[in-house]
């Protein structure tokens, strides 16, 4: 009595903290006797999608969810010791019937003890060791295929009936975002290749390849939520400030938003990094700060970090900082600025490890890049050290307070 318990209060708070209460499109049904096999027993049980589902889920593009060959779900039990996950055999051709809208689905389980509480997820890639993985929604694809195999959650739990997987009605716990953007009058959707969602709670990442849209995102259920929105073509980039929103569970929706692309500054070798700044340091002997462009760099420190726009005798521009013995630069944007992003490239390399919101792209070691909540000022050492010696640029990206 304590396990079933147990088990039940987990799945009630795992259904509880996604928000649950959305409209019912499963049905468990048929349940099979088990067939003993060493430590396994088998047990299949059939899944359904009422004719109503099409209506409120954006899974197809001609708004019917389907299952497919090659699908697969998970169930969260008991064996007698500790909580497991098991997931199905994958669909085949056979085990799909009324055209797409049924499945047979196929367990081993591993001594079940068949008291307690069950939890089904579907699909099986939303599911972790103990329970539903809400966190797998923070990185998508943003592609329709993606969207329909990995994302599409419902869920639900029950009771063992005796020697049987408990008959349920699983709940959808997403709304699904189609998303097509513009700018102005151009259509920017398949220019994009990544894209952030975040509605003050949850972020939701999308990295993919440039192509014809939409993007398809799913999302935890929203209600009169404020939602930032940000994307880039590797670049421009974009922002949208979405007031209001409220998107349900078991709810699709196809929306175009009107993004604004974001003005970027640059400072490089015609406007900064050029000879007529050959005496320019900024270190601990030389501390007044400098602007350019409107954008200001300031230093703190006792080491032999120091920044030079164009140094005597080679004419490289020099950004070295010693962040590991308290060394650091701090960019400050123009007044009623924020910055959204700042890459600091090199014609060679940079020596850098990555923290905080300062990354190094994969195979790129010529680039890091900042970007974080938008901020007037941003500080690059304090803590890590990073060493450009042959600057090629540095790019602002800035939006209004």
């Amino acid at each position: 009595m304590k396990t079933k318990k147990f088990l039940s209060m987990a799945a009630l708070a795992l259904v509880g903290a996604m928000m649950t209460g959305c409209s019912s499109d499963e049905d468990f049904s048929n349940p099979q006797q088990p067939e003993n096999k060493n430590n396994l027993v088998t047990l299949t049980t059939t899944v359904g999608f009422d004719d109503a589902a099409g209506t409120t889920r954006a899974l197809s593009s001609t708004g019917v969810k389907t299952f497919a060959a090659g699908e697969t779900m998970a169930v969260i039990y008991y064996n007698g010791t500790s909580i497991v996950k098991a997931v199905s055999h994958a669909l085949e051709a056979g085990d799909i019937t009324n055209e797409g809208k049924n499945a047979t689905f196929t367990f081993d389980l591993e001594t079940p003890s068949k008291s307690g509480s069950v939890l089904y997820i579907y699909p099986a890639a939303m599911a972790g060791e103990t329970g539903v993985d809400i966190t797998k929604l923070n990185t998508q694809e943003g592609t329709f295929d993606a969207l329909q195999s990995k994302y599409d959650l419902c869920t639900n739990f029950g009771d063992w009936d005796g020697d049987n997987l408990p008959s349920l009605t699983l709940e959808n716990l997403l709304a699904i975002l189609a998303i097509n953007l513009k700018n102005g009058s151009t259509d920017i959707t398949s220019t994009i290749t990544d894209m952030t969602i975040s509605d003050g709670t949850n972020t939701y990442n999308v990295s993919r390849e440039a192509a014809a849209g939409p993007i398809y995102v799913a999302i935890q259920p929203t209600s009169g939520a404020t939602i930032e929105v940000t994307a880039t073509d590797g670049t421009d980039d974009y922002v949208k400030t979405l007031s209001g929103k409220t998107y349900a569970a078991g709810n699709g929706y196809n929306v175009t938003w009107n993004m604004t692309k974001l003005p970027k500054v640059t400072w490089n070798s015609t406007n900064v990094f050029k000879e007529d700044n050959q005496n320019v340091e900024l270190d601990q002997w030389h501390t007044t700060p400098l602007n350019y462009e409107e954008i200001t760099i300031s230093f703190s420190g006792t080491s032999v970090s120091k920044f030079s726009p164009y140094s005597p005798g080679t004419g490289d521009a020099v950004l070295i900082c010693f962040g590991g013995d308290g060394d650091s630069f701090t960019f400050t944007a123009p007044s009623g600025k924020k910055f959204t992003k700042i890459e600091i490239i090199d014609n060679s390399h940079v020596v850098f490890d990555a923290y905080g919101d300062w990354t190094q792209p994969v195979d790129d070691d010529t680039k890091i890049v900042w970007r974080g909540t938008p901020a007037s000022t941003v500080t690059l050492g304090g803590s890590e050290s990073t060493f450009a010696y042959d600057l090629n640029s540095i790019v602002f990206t800035l939006k209004d307070e």
